[in-house]
């Protein structure tokens, strides 16, 4: 085969995976689909991530194995059931219903194990058999001597304590930046530098991210602030992430499934590209019929690489970006000074940092700089609930805090422009004039008073003078 052919039926695969992919993107996304990461919740409360392959069996751990193909194709939110080891069936849905109160109290109640008949090797040879969890959980609760006993409030934990244990009831959950965001903050809060998700709907609605716009993002928190860029602007628009390395870490864009013109929005550049005295290396073009397979393949994808880096060094630079979002390890005023001259005027700046005297001497530096307008820091404050019908009151353990915001607005000051003085400034210079003008008054008044002083001192010592003289004549005639 030639190699004018291989390109040929390079670039017909080429415009078939387009093709492929524009349908994909035209089906509706509430189904659940194969080669896509998905959510599950477990019985026991936990978010197990699994990326979806057709015809392949999904480990859930103790909660059972089930086989992909029983919910590729069904929509997501219904609740399934393991079954007959690896077949799964949809159950319907328990609704909160209201406790009945009732007279009964659990002062005569103690923890004794003994109270329940069912032992441990009873139940596991119940589980051999087949029982699916809700009856294990079923005979359970009818061979607790003193369940009767229980309050309505105490009998719907101890259920709910043994569907944890022993139901086989997962639930496939869409992933959506909240669903991301709790999976990450509930494994491993430091990878997203602590940010909680009211903390991340404020940095895109202060940075008013919306369609159509150009953002600058530095994001060292795995993509998560980079994701929720990406989910607003749907498409329509560019987000330029800006990394350490020689490749980005932005790990959580991949769980959120998004479409090919979602993902050709994201540009990335690492810090030492960002500077124009990196010069980058030129390219060595090849004629592409001359080359095998494998060499045409590894050439490709160095000169595609290469255009990307050249084409994104040329956008950031172009500037007149519509906003700068940080959160970064790095001191803020060395990022603000390497890529504000890329952030057009009257653009919000927003920083984020978990701990407050970090951005404390960053407010400093933008009320010295004349470039930022009204820079205030925030903090955000959230207490979640549990919502059940006559249960309602504050989460027991909650997050201590949200992290920080500093977000002002970017001035573009035109040195060749006459200054504007300010109304108060203007007042301020005519009260030092009408000041100095009575200053000048007072002095020549002072002035003129000590003239005459010292003239009438001047005219009483020549009178003196003169009298001296006479008197000093006439005794020399008296000689």
């Amino acid at each position: 085969m030639s190699a004018v052919s291989q390109i040929t039926e390079k670039e017909d695969t080429f415009i078939k995976t387009e093709e492929n992919q524009e349908e994909l993107e035209e089906q509706d996304t509430s189904l659940i689909r194969d080669d896509q990461y998905i959510f599950i919740q477990l019985p026991s409360g936990n978010i197990k991530v699994v990326k979806l392959q057709k015809d392949t069996n999904v480990s859930l751990g103790k909660f059972g194995t089930f086989y992909s193909n029983g919910i590729i194709g069904r929509p997501f939110g219904h609740s399934y059931e393991i079954y007959d080891r690896c077949q799964v069936k949809v159950i319907k849905n328990v609704a909160f219903h209201e406790v009945d109160e009732t007279d009964a109290n659990n002062k005569e109640i103690l923890d004794d194990p003994s109270k329940q008949k069912l032992s441990y090797q009873e139940i596991e040879k119940l589980k051999k058999q087949g029982l699916e969890g809700q009856d294990i959980i079923k005979k359970m609760v009818e061979s607790h001597s003193a369940f009767d006993q229980k309050t309505e409030y105490s009998k719907a934990k101890y259920i709910k304590r043994k569907e944890a244990k022993f139901s086989r009831i997962f639930t496939p959950v869409k992933p959506t930046l909240y669903s991301v965001w709790e999976y990450f903050f509930s494994k491993n809060p430091g990878k997203i530098r602590d940010m909680r998700i009211d903390t991340l709907s404020q940095i895109l609605s202060l940075a008013n991210v919306r369609a159509y716009t150009k953002m600058l993002v530095v994001d060292d928190t795995q993509g998560l602030v980079i994701t929720g860029v990406m989910e607003r602007l749907g498409g329509y628009g560019i987000v330029l992430g800006i990394h350490d390395g020689e490749n980005h870490n932005y790990d959580i864009v991949r769980y959120m499934n998004f479409s090919k013109k979602v993902h050709d929005s994201l540009l990335t550049l690492s810090w030492q590209q960002v500077f124009k005295e990196e010069i980058q290396e030129p390219f060595n073009y090849q004629d592409e019929l001359t080359l095998s397979e494998k060499d045409l393949k590894y050439y490709l994808r160095r000169k595609i690489n290469y255009e990307r880096i050249r084409d994104t060094r040329e956008i950031l630079w172009k500037g007149e970006f519509d906003g700068l979002i940080v959160a970064s390890q790095y001191q803020p005023e060395s990022v603000l000074e390497t890529l504000m001259p890329y952030v057009s005027g009257s653009r919000p700046i927003i920083i984020y940092h978990i701990n407050k005297e970090v951005l404390i001497n960053a407010c400093v530096y933008m009320k010295i700089s004349k470039k930022f307008l009204n820079p205030q820091i925030t903090e955000s404050w959230l207490r979640q609930y549990q919502v059940l019908p006559g249960r309602i009151h504050p989460s027991m353990s909650t997050s201590g805090g949200g992290g920080y915001l500093l977000h002002a607005t970017h001035i573009v000051i035109n040195e060749s422009l006459p200054t504007p003085i300010p109304s108060y400034m203007k007042q301020k210079d005519k009260l030092e004039e009408f000041n100095k003008s009575d200053n000048n008054s007072s002095t020549e008044e002072s002035n003129l008073k000590i003239g005459k002083t010292e003239s009438l001192n001047n005219e009483n010592n020549l009178a003196n003078h003169e009298e001296l003289q006479e008197t000093e004549n006439k005794r020399i005639k008296l000689d």
